[in-house]
């Protein structure tokens, strides 16, 4: 186990714990060769014996540093290197950037007008383009991917299920992760998918500045998957300009041939709604520093095979921040991606992490919040769960029922380290959409291999 003080690679020391998630930790820690601040995502042990994960890891840290962009976290470095007690480590380093992610920024601002939003949008467009122009799909945009820093930028972070068109994919387990109130009608169908999928992600995202909420949400990932099939969003709000409302409409097209090309055209056009000219600007409080994990590539479909009546209104419902998790019939590990961002005072004060995407300090507040990714979690054995959040700083932390599974934390997203926090358990894994065959005494699921949901064990 690694502890304050472990160096990796005799270069790196660990100096503090900051995130942890179902992949593994976030260290705050120094590079002592040049004397700098990096991050470090240190790999559970236990992943390291999976067949094939190291490899597949190793591959995504190669096709993530190559982006160079001033709007996409760097990875500097990944490594192996010996643990104290004996076995190996994997790790990556990355910059360690002030700032605070987008989702913190909407919890506390509620929305956003077009002259604060198109900014934020027009930035993370051209960070997008950059990757496409590499050959990489992002495939996970959504507010909490996206870091404002102090100095005016928007970092596009996580590119944990990126997919690299330029070597067909960062893994051949043949499995899908994406959040599903941000999936593309396209990855939701199955369809093979190009950076335009990154361009309608990042509109739903648009739309949530606009709006306050998520065009569409459920409680069951098909369900809301299928919605970005079939469904039109709703209206804006009426105080949303006209030229942003086409500016969402556009971003937000089923067809493909409609929707902007490029996240270069997608950026212009966010310029051009607010008449801005060159690269964006955005204005935004010191907040932190956060961590992007890359994880594990995975491959670029998701299948949905339930139809819901494309009439059917979206219903407004808890956030549900349970990633969709697609199996294909050669399947024999699922993965979580890594989705952990460490914020910490930007003015030096340490701070704690809630588990995957952010903790954000406020400024109005001398308590830290932790920040629960229910993601990072679901499928985990409760009891590693609640030790892991008891150690990021929550202090009533309880266990409801006496499943093998977590199915579910309540409440999640940012939360003060006081809050009780309730873990539900399930005696199958949890695989939204499909029924448990209870005759199957290893709650093995009766749905369909190479269906939304469903787990081949």
């Amino acid at each position: 186990m690694m502890t304050p003080g472990s160096k990796l690679g005799g270069r790196y020391r660990l100096d503090r714990r900051i995130a942890t998630g179902g992949m593994g930790d976030v260290w705050r820690a120094t590079d002592e060769v040049l004397g700098r601040e990096v991050a470090a995502k240190v790999l559970l042990p236990s992943l390291l014996n999976e067949p094939g994960f190291v490899e597949r890891f190793r591959g995504e840290a190669r096709v993530v540093a190559t982006l160079t962009h001033p709007n996409i976290v760097r990875v500097y470095d990944y490594g192996e290197s010996p643990m104290p007690g004996g076995g190996q480590v994997a790790y990556l380093i990355m910059e360690f950037i002030d700032g605070e992610a987008l989702t913190a920024r909407l919890q506390r601002q509620g929305r956003l007008t077009a002259q604060e939003a198109m900014p934020i949008i027009a930035q993370a467009a051209e960070a997008l383009d950059a990757a496409h122009q590499r050959g990489v799909i992002h495939r996970d945009v959504k507010p909490g991917n996206l870091l404002l820093s102090p100095q005016g930028n928007v970092m596009l972070t996580d590119f944990g299920i990126a997919r690299s068109a330029l070597t067909g994919g960062l893994t051949q387990a043949g499995s899908v992760l994406g959040t599903a109130a941000y999936i593309s009608p396209e990855q939701a169908s199955g369809q093979p998918i190009t950076g335009q999928a990154d361009v309608y992600s990042l509109g739903i995202v648009a739309y949530q500045c606009l709006a306050g909420r998520r065009p569409f949400d459920s409680d069951n990932p098909v369900e809301l998957a299928m919605r970005h099939v079939n469904d039109a969003p709703p209206p804006l709000p009426d105080d949303v300009p006209e030229p942003a409302r086409r500016f969402v409409a556009q971003a937000l097209a089923k067809d493909t041939a409609q929707r902007f090309p490029t996240g270069e055209a997608m950026a212009a056009a966010a310029r051009e709604v607010v008449g801005m000219a060159g690269p964006a600007v955005v204005s935004s409080p010191a907040r932190g520093a956060a961590v992007p994990p890359p994880g594990v590539g995975l491959d670029d479909r998701t299948r949905v095979n339930q139809a819901l009546d494309p009439h059917t209104p979206p219903p407004v419902a808890k956030r549900n921040r349970l990633m969709l998790v697609v199996a294909g019939a050669a399947l024999g590990l699922v993965v979580l991606a890594g989705g952990v961002w460490a914020i910490v005072d930007g003015g030096g004060a340490e701070a704690g992490d809630g588990g995957s995407d952010n903790t954000t300090q406020s400024a109005d507040a001398e308590e830290e919040t932790l920040l629960i990714d229910v993601g990072e979690y679901v499928n985990e054995d409760p009891q590693q769960v609640q030790a892991a959040l008891q150690e990021l700083g929550f202090t009533d932390v309880e266990i409801d029922g006496n499943g093998r599974f977590v199915a579910d934390i309540t409440p999640n997203g940012e939360q003060l380290p006081g809050t009780p926090i309730v873990i539900e358990t399930s005696m199958t894994r949890v695989n939204p959409g499909d029924s448990q065959d209870p005759s199957a005494p290893d709650g093995s699921p009766s749905c369909t291999p190479g269906t939304i949901g469903c787990i081949p064990r």
